[in-house]
């Protein structure tokens, strides 16, 4: 099992997930998902145990945010075709 093999079962994402994850307010949100487990991960050293919960809540806004938002009205713009790019690389080994 690769990292992208076990990511993707980690996220558990249905159809309707996927297409709540077309919305571009998904995409363009999902971009604060590494600063925010970074910054988490990182105020380990001052917080100490007290960081966990930070961590905690930033890997659950990592799984949370594909399904946030509604599916989106229209999916012509870059952001909705970047996900079913997303889903083409993850299902490589299946073609």
């Amino acid at each position: 099992m690769d990292i992208f093999d076990f990511t993707q079962k980690m996220m558990t994402m249905s159809e309707e997930s996927w297409a709540r994850h077309a919305n571009p307010r998904s995409v363009y949100t999902r971009f604060t998902c590494l600063p925010l487990l970074s910054l988490a991960i990182w105020s380990r050293g001052m917080l100490g145990y007290l960081a966990i919960p930070l961590i905690l809540l930033a890997l659950f806004w990592i799984w949370y945010n594909p399904r946030a938002f509604s599916p989106p009205e229209t999916t012509d713009n870059w952001a909705s075709k970047g996900t079913f790019g997303e889903r083409i690389f993850l299902r490589k080994k299946d073609l």
